[in-house]
């Protein structure tokens, strides 16, 4: 008689795929080097899995949703995330100590801290102001600030306490001394960004506007952090559309899988006026057809169906189930330009979950007698 499956283990390896998907998800890229970074930073929390602990996956997906986010953050910052580019900027402590201290200890100085006090501070102030310049605080709003106030790997007390403060108008925000014009173009362009996620608002733009006149950019500075934001938009979209329909088709015929999927894809990929469309097509549940309608490059399409075959996997397939699901994943690739990246994609994913994976199996709790 066959024994049962290790359910700690089973536990793992689902938390494992949405970390690769989590990852895949929020970079637009099937990167080797950002998955074993995200594992290697991720490894306390899959060996408490492995050992019996409950595990951690997108189902409990706001709790989730942060702690991917800040533990990507020193890696490659999600590009959902309107303030991705002043992590880019360094403006984040969740990496450690920097340069020399680096090989003496792993705590950031005192003068890191308060410089990513200080400035990420300012950009988490400002994307609420204009995220609450219509008069309203939506989740998303506070999932936006809270993902990147825990990317900051603030100390404690000070992330709580940032955390706490009501978003107040763009007229009154302060501008740190010393904020180098690098990182106020940064936040620039993620206040623009997070002014698209619903669509134009003039009473957001606006706000965006004053911030920029605080910061003191020059207007062809503000002109162009406007246009990078749109550009970030429009390419959100275009790789968004095609991996909710790639999860969609290769896991056609599970329902709850493919729906809760296929939403978390859509809400990681897609800015949230070009989500509706998406997320209206999982809940009427009606077939997708292959036809050709998305066009990608080389890397998106590694991606997307890097996305597809995580989501694949999570449900720990059997061979033969597996055989159909890459079959299905195969005509996707088909449809993106290129029918052997189903099977790269496939390799470069289960590769790397193989590697993790037995890397716990020693850590399992053997079973009772």
């Amino acid at each position: 008689m066959a024994l049962p499956p290790n359910i700690c283990l089973v536990n793992a390896a689902r938390s494992l795929c949405d970390d690769v998907f989590f990852a895949i998800a929020s970079t637009n890229r099937l990167d080797e080097g950002v998955l074993r970074a995200l594992a290697k930073r991720r490894a306390p929390v899959l060996q408490a899995t492995a050992r019996g602990a409950l595990p951690e996956h997108l189902g409990a997906w706001d709790t989730w949703l942060v702690r991917m986010t800040a533990a990507i953050a020193p890696i490659h910052p999600p590009r959902w995330l309107a303030m991705a580019d002043v992590i880019d900027e360094g403006i984040s402590l969740e990496g450690g100590a920097r340069g020399v201290r680096s090989l003496f200890t792993s705590k950031p100085s005192e003068k890191d801290i308060a410089r990513v006090t200080a400035f990420g501070g300012f950009a988490a102030r400002a994307l609420a102001a204009v995220l609450g310049a219509t008069g309203t605080f939506q989740m998303e709003a506070k999932s936006q600030r809270g993902c990147f106030i825990a990317s900051l790997g603030l100390p404690e007390e000070d992330e709580r306490a940032l955390a706490k403060e009501e978003p107040v108008k763009a007229e009154t925000l302060e501008v740190p001394e010393g904020l180098p014009p690098k990182i106020a173009r940064a936040v620039l362009r993620g206040a623009f960004y997070a002014a698209m996620l619903e669509g134009v608002d003039p009473r957001e733009e606006q706000a965006v506007l004053v911030i920029g006149k605080k910061t003191s950019l020059l207007a062809e500075e503000v002109t162009a952090a406007h246009g990078e934001a749109r550009q970030r938009i429009e390419a959100a979209r275009a790789f968004g559309a095609p991996c909710v329909d790639a999860i969609r088709y290769v896991l056609e015929g599970e329902k709850e899988s493919s729906d809760e999927l296929a939403v978390a894809a859509a809400r990681l990929t897609l800015p949230m006026n070009h989500r509706t469309e998406a997320i209206t097509a999982v809940n009427v549940g009606g077939k997708v057809v292959l036809a050709k309608k998305h066009s990608l490059d080389k890397k998106q399409r590694e991606a997307a169906l890097g996305l597809a075959w995580a989501a694949a996997l999570r449900s720990d397939p059997s061979y033969v189930r597996r055989s159909e699901l890459a079959l299905r994943h195969d005509a996707v690739a088909a449809d993106l330009g290129d029918e052997g990246a189903g099977k790269d994609a496939r390799r470069g994913v289960e590769s790397f979950i193989e590697d993790e994976l037995k890397a716990l199996v020693p850590l399992v709790p053997p079973p009772l007698p």
